[in-house]
């Protein structure tokens, strides 16, 4: 296996993608093995689509979010997060979070009190 940059991958990334071809097909086409291919979209962390155009409306975006006050009880979890006034939370793809200070981790206590009361899936 050739060592490959992650600019030369994401070039083949985009051509792949602009082809309109299976990866597989791409792959053989261009002469590829389809275990190569994923190996390097892997190690490069890039399992999403990936976007050249920085610009595009197509990008995903955060999604607003709003905080309220609820003087409503707080589960023992929210508590010792709060107490210490520190919260670390370590997202997919390497991504951290920290809040530091009793202001923060009350905002972060109650933003993560909002996702968690949210359904992922439709009922």
């Amino acid at each position: 296996m050739q060592k490959m940059s992650k600019e030369e991958f994401i070039e083949i990334l985009s051509r792949q993608q602009r082809s309109g071809l299976t990866i597989k097909d791409f792959c053989i086409n261009e002469a590829y093995t389809e275990s190569s291919f994923y190996y390097w979209k892997g190690k490069f962390g890039l399992s999403r689509r990936y976007h050249m155009d920085r610009h595009s409306s197509s990008l995903e975006e955060f999604a607003p979010v709003s905080l309220t006050s609820s003087p409503a009880s707080h589960s023992a979890c929210d508590s010792g997060a709060i107490q210490t006034g520190e919260i670390r939370i370590e997202f997919p793809g390497g991504i951290i979070a920290h809040f530091s200070g009793m202001a923060e981790s009350q905002a972060a206590m109650q933003l993560l009190t909002q996702l968690c009361n949210r359904h992922v899936l439709p009922e």
